[in-house]
């Protein structure tokens, strides 16, 4: 689903910045992965809301991620516990 999201996001980019696809797409993931090189920017309003809007879903999954993986291993951690 995020793929999904950052893949439209770069297609609304293309569009309405006038970009390359290919340059979109490298745009929204670094922008998706809060990473954020600067080398490529948005200039019209439409554009930086979209960036704002892709970087949001970059951090709710990474937000989401983290909050899985903490969950996992704290079960593991009970687990364990129980066994001894």
């Amino acid at each position: 689903m995020v793929l999904v999201l950052v893949i439209v996001g770069a297609l609304i980019i293309s569009r309405v910045e006038g970009m390359s696809l290919d340059n979109s797409i490298y745009f929204a993931f670094i922008t998706g992965f809060t990473i954020g090189y600067g080398d490529i920017a948005p200039v019209t309003i439409i554009g930086r809301v979209t960036s704002v809007f892709i970087g949001l879903i970059g951090i709710v999954f990474t937000g989401l991620v983290v909050a899985v993986s903490t969950k996992a291993l704290h079960s593991a951690v009970e687990d364990k516990k129980k066994l001894k």
